[in-house]
């Protein structure tokens, strides 16, 4: 229960913005949901399990991400609520026509939705991203 609502109501937080549902923690662990409508609901409730019985990634998904942070060496791009890879910037030329890019912000920045796939899941978990460009054909 604590990961639903994470530091400081947090994650709660930003389920509920993003959905636009009302959600609320009982004493004893159970979850209600209110939403005017369906969507709403099974988006919050999609993200409620995501976090209560957590995913585990594997190599070669795909997924549509957003860009959380930027560094010199790449981009963070968060796949589903509590998950996050790293996009390297020597991946970053995929999407700059081939061309070497110099910095990570001339590509991509904070905000943008990127097509990821999982290149590599190291020992401790992390995860190793490739960017998906539309109409690339796969080696």
């Amino acid at each position: 229960i604590g990961a639903i609502i994470g530091p400081k109501g947090k994650m709660i937080n930003e389920i509920q913005e993003k959905t636009g549902a009302q959600i609320s923690i009982e004493d004893d662990g159970t979850v209600f949901i209110g939403a005017t409508d369906g969507v709403a609901a099974d988006k919050a409730k999609a993200m409620i399990d995501g976090i209560a019985n957590p995913h585990v990634p594997t190599v070669g998904e795909k997924y549509e991400g957003k860009v959380v942070k930027t560094a010199a060496f790449g981009a963070f791009v968060n796949l589903y609520p509590g998950k996050d890879g790293l996009l390297h910037i020597s991946q970053l030329k995929k999407m700059a026509g081939g061309k070497r890019v110099e910095k990570v912000e001339d590509v991509i920045n904070v905000g943008d939705t990127v097509h990821v796939e999982i290149n590599e899941i190291d020992p401790k978990g992390k995860l190793s991203l490739i960017p998906v460009v539309e109409g690339e054909v796969s080696e």
